[in-house]
């Protein structure tokens, strides 16, 4: 039997019905116009013959895929995979499918995804800058071609529209003055990459913290790097080589954290007794490692739930709802025993 090379349309479904094509094509968008009987009878025909719709050519005839693009660091990232969770269940909810790409933390790729999902004609964008972003150029295809675009988490410092993050400053207050009421007079900070809005905001809420109580901020205490438990293990090895050594740690997230607290213990450094840790994030692995890590929690679920909304509306209404262009979620310390 020679093997069917095309593709099977709805013009092939039509004529195994007896239906015509509109019937058909109004039927697989589930159009009430459609009695349910045929439009059950049209899914169910569809599926057993094959058919993939062409959405491409259904958002060129619609202007309008129902398609958001969604640029990531990693979906691995604890704080990111609750997010997108958020903003699937959201999407669903109102009728949107989402398209997710990984930056890998890198430039080069992020421009990769930005130009491809610019081609496909997703409806809008959201995205998560890399940690090495720095200008917000790239993306201009989007705002040139008034197609929406919204930021959460990362932002890129030249970006002026819709953002959505949490109060890094606050948060990196919250956790160095836990370390200070908790004992801790050299308190130690692992940082990400300073070209971050995250981390630059963490690292102000820092030394906010310890001028208010009167503590030095000592750079020699501090190490910037891009925060995975690689990087952090090598920083923990030059700091915990120190002599005295700091009796306060915090880490600007909770990988970083823990890969702290398991050197400490390979070194046998006694946690909290001896060195006492916050991180950042409230991530899965913060409440399994021993001791439990304190860590402030940033609402990942909720945010991405904001972040569809907002660009949902975008799309629907553009500018005339007047959306906050600059939403800021509350974050809450999580004291645990690593700290106390």
């Amino acid at each position: 039997m020679k093997e069917r090379t095309t593709k099977i349309t709805i013009y092939d479904i039509a004529r195994v019905l007896n239906l015509s094509a509109s019937t058909v094509s109004r039927a697989l968008q589930n159009n009430k116009l459609i009695n349910q009987e045929t439009r059950e009878k049209v899914r169910q025909t569809a599926t057993e013959m094959g058919y993939v719709p062409n959405w491409i050519a259904s958002s060129l005839r619609k202007k309008r895929s129902n398609i958001i693009g969604l640029i990531v660091p990693r979906t691995s990232m604890y704080f990111q995979s609750t997010a997108i969770s958020g903003i699937q269940h959201e999407a669903h909810r109102y009728g949107f499918s989402i398209v997710i790409g990984q930056s890998d933390d890198t430039v080069e790729m992020e421009k990769e995804l930005v130009n491809t999902f610019f081609s496909l004609r997703v409806d809008g964008l959201l995205a998560v800058s890399s940690m090495f972003t720095t200008s917000f150029e790239h993306f201009s295809p989007f705002v040139k071609n008034n197609i929406p675009i919204v930021f959460y988490d990362r932002v890129p410092a030249d970006f002026e529209g819709y953002t959505i993050t949490g109060d890094d400053f606050r948060g990196g207050y919250l956790a160095t003055e836990h370390l200070i009421k908790q004992g801790c007079r050299h308190i130690a900070l692992f940082s990400g990459i300073l070209t971050c809005n995250l981390y630059q905001q963490r690292l102000r809420g820092h030394k906010a913290a310890l001028a208010k109580y009167g503590l030095p901020f000592d750079e020699s205490l501090m190490y910037v790097n891009n925060l995975t438990s690689d990087a952090a293990t090598v920083a923990s090895r030059e700091l915990l080589a120190k002599d005295p050594l700091p009796d306060g740690l915090f880490a600007a997230n909770d990988t970083s954290a823990v890969a702290f607290i398991q050197e400490a213990k390979r070194q046998q450094v006694r946690i909290p007794e001896q060195i006492k840790v916050v991180g950042y994030s409230n991530d899965q692995s913060s409440r399994i490692v021993t001791p439990a890590l304190t860590t402030i929690e940033q609402s990942g679920y909720k945010m991405g739930q904001k972040a569809i909304d907002t660009i949902i509306k975008l799309i629907n209404y553009g500018d005339t709802m007047k959306l906050p262009k600059h939403f800021v979620f509350p974050v809450e310390l999580i004291p645990r025993d690593s700290s106390m």
